[in-house]
């Protein structure tokens, strides 16, 4: 996130309006003290969001993210015994740990 001050924001008004709406979140402050904050559209829109209204949003995000997974492992099968992305990430760690440490060890 990022700060301006409120006179940069006057000098550069159109530059700001592009960045958020092309999703920064802009913290305009006075006297080195937080005023306002220039966010995009979408996320102005969700403050006014009722409670009830944010949970079929998420509700429906994770169908969504449901639809999808089922797609791409109907399209793709071969994936599917596959390990996920966090397993792979831990193996190479655990693999990149254990060399480390045999080349300390002076193991070749």
């Amino acid at each position: 996130m990022r700060t301006i001050t409120a006179m940069d924001l006057r000098r550069k008004m159109g530059e700001w309006l592009d960045r958020a709406s092309a999703g920064e979140r802009i913290v305009i402050e006075r006297d080195h003290r937080p005023m306002a904050m220039l966010v995009p559209y979408e996320d102005g829109q969700r403050l006014g969001e009722s409670p009830e209204a944010r949970v079929r949003r998420v509700d429906e995000a994770l169908a969504r993210l449901a639809a999808l997974g089922e797609r791409i492992r109907r399209e793709h099968p071969e994936i599917a015994n596959q390990p996920d992305s966090a397993t792979l990430i831990r193996e190479e760690r655990e693999a990149r740990t254990d060399a480390l440490v045999r080349r300390m060890r002076g193991d070749r």
